[in-house]
């Protein structure tokens, strides 16, 4: 499998998120969703790891703050070695849910289309778009 390749969801619950500038800067900063908060322990600091491309980030969750998050640090670090970016798309799956250890097996899903985000000279794309892609003008496909 390749290193990108997407695979199936198990059936698991789960939860995505398309990343925006607070999740990669200058607060990273998760929350999990409201429905899988509810899955979560209450109230506690859970060691928590999250699995992805044959890796793995050791952080905590913390359940007690009113906004339940993963630790700034653990999650700085997740963000930093994938490479996340504004745009790009994370699936978490909940493998392991305890009081004792909670378990994400994360799947990334890189945003932008290909071609236009890449230093290309001749997007992929670029018969079939129209627009420049800023807010005023949005990339319309055709």
């Amino acid at each position: 499998m390749s290193r990108d390749e997407i695979k199936p969801l198990s059936g698991k619950p789960y939860f995505h998120v398309v990343i925006a500038k607070s999740h990669v800067s200058p607060r990273n900063v998760l929350v999990p969703s409201g429905k899988m908060c509810q899955k979560l322990p209450y109230d506690a600091t859970i060691p928590t790891v999250l699995n992805c491309r044959g890796k793995s980030w050791d952080m905590t969750y913390n359940g007690q703050n009113k906004f339940k998050q993963f630790d700034t640090t653990g999650w700085r670090n997740f963000v930093k070695d994938n490479n996340l970016k504004i745009g790009d798309a994370c699936v978490f799956e909940l493998m392991e849910n305890s009081e004792e250890k909670i378990v994400f097996e994360v799947q990334i899903l890189r945003g932008g289309f290909p071609g236009i985000d890449e230093c290309e000279e001749e997007p992929i794309f670029r018969s079939e778009l129209s627009g420049t892609g800023e807010s005023d003008s949005p990339y319309v496909i055709e």
